[in-house]
C-alpha cells in the first residue's frame, strides 16, 4: 500500500513500506505556459525542455506502426525536440520506451493520480521515466480521485497544449487519437499524420501534413523535413478537387484496398479510378482492389 504524505506545501512524497518512492510537486497552469483557468498537474520528475513533440496513436497498435515509433523519436531528438505522449498502451507505450532507450527527454501525461497510475501495467515504465534525467510523469488527477471516461479527452488536451507540434502514428475514424489530431488543428498546432490508417487519412484531408510510410527511411526523411519548419504549409495536394472524395474513400479502406463495388456509384467510381490511375495516384494490388500510390505496397 502507498499513500501520499500529508506534509504541507507544493512538494510531497509518495511513500511505501520502505520509505519514499518518488517526490511529487504540484505545477500551476501558468508555470506550464497554460492559461490560469486550466487545472495544474502533479509532476514526478522533471518537465522536459521545449520544444516538445507530441507523438500519439492507437492503443490497439499494429506492429508495423509501432516499429516506426523509434524512428520518429530519433528524428525528433536530432531536431532538438523532447517528446510527449499519454502513457496508454500501444503507440504511447512505444513512444515512452523508445525515448528511454534513445535517452530523449520525455513527458508522460496520465489520466490518473499518482496513487493510482493508469494503465497499472505500465507502472514500472512510469517509474523509469520519472527517474530519468530531464523526464517526468504528469498526473491530471489529485490523489484519491478516480479516473473517468471524460478524463481521457482531458489528458489529450494537456498533451496537445504542452506540445509545439503533434504527430499521429495510427488512428481509427472514431478514436482518441483522431480527437487529439483535430484538437491540434483547432489550436493551430502543426500536425502530421502517417499515411496508412483511416483516421490519419481523415486528418490529412483536414490539413495535417502527410508522412510517407513506404519505409522507415521515408518516415525519417518526411518527419525531418516537416520538423525543419513544422508551421510551413503542406505541399500542394496532388489529387484534383473532383477526385478528393475518391481519395478519402481510399483512405477509409485502409490496407485492404478499395474495390469499385465498394462505392455508392460504381460507374462513376470506375471513371474516377481510371483517371486516378492515369495520374499515377492509385495502384491496383490484386483482386480489383486499389490503394493510393503513396501507401506502402
Amino acid at each position: 500500500m502507498t499513500a501520499l504524505s500529508r506534509s504541507q506545501g507544493r512538494n510531497r512524497a509518495l511513500t511505501g513500506p520502505k520509505g519514499p518512492l518518488m517526490h511529487i510537486r504540484s505545477v500551476a497552469p501558468q508555470d506550464l505556459g497554460l492559461p490560469r483557468r486550466r487545472r495544474g498537474l502533479d509532476l514526478a520528475g522533471s518537465l522536459p525542455p521545449s520544444p516538445r513533440l507530441a507523438i500519439v496513436g492507437a492503443r490497439a497498435a499494429r506492429r508495423r506502426w509501432a516499429e516506426l515509433v523509434p524512428t520518429i523519436v530519433g528524428v525528433a531528438a536530432r531536431r532538438g525536440f523532447s517528446v510527449i505522449s499519454g502513457g496508454a498502451l500501444g503507440i504511447d507505450t512505444a513512444v515512452h520506451k523508445a525515448a528511454l532507450e534513445l535517452d530523449v527527454p520525455q513527458l508522460a501525461i496520465l489520466p490518473a493520480a499518482v496513487d493510482r497510475p493508469y494503465p497499472p501495467g505500465n507502472a514500472a515504465l512510469f517509474a523509469a521515466i520519472a527517474s530519468h534525467p530531464g523526464s517526468g510523469v504528469a498526473y491530471v488527477l489529485r490523489p484519491g480521485e478516480s479516473p473517468s471516461r471524460g478524463l481521457f479527452s482531458g489528458r489529450n488536451s494537456f498533451v496537445v497544449a504542452l506540445s509545439a507540434a503533434v504527430v499521429v502514428v495510427q488512428a481509427a475514424l472514431r478514436s482518441g487519437s483522431i480527437g487529439s489530431g483535430r484538437l491540434a488543428l483547432k489550436q493551430r498546432r502543426p500536425l502530421a499524420a502517417l499515411l496508412g490508417t483511416p483516421g490519419c487519412a481523415a486528418l490529412i484531408g483536414e490539413g495535417a501534413r502527410a508522412i510517407a510510410t513506404t519505409s522507415a527511411a521515408d518516415v525519417a526523411a518526411s518527419i525531418d523535413a516537416w520538423l525543419a519548419d513544422p508551421a510551413a504549409p503542406p505541399a500542394q495536394d496532388p489529387w484534383p478537387p473532383h477526385l478528393r472524395d475518391l481519395a478519402a474513400a481510399l483512405g477509409r479502406a485502409g490496407e485492404r484496398g478499395l474495390a469499385i463495388d465498394d462505392l455508392d456509384d460504381p460507374l462513376r467510381g470506375l471513371v474516377a479510378l481510371t483517371e486516378a490511375e492515369s495520374l499515377e495516384l492509385v495502384v491496383e494490388v490484386g483482386g480489383g482492389r486499389y490503394i493510393r500510390r503513396d501507401r506502402p505496397l
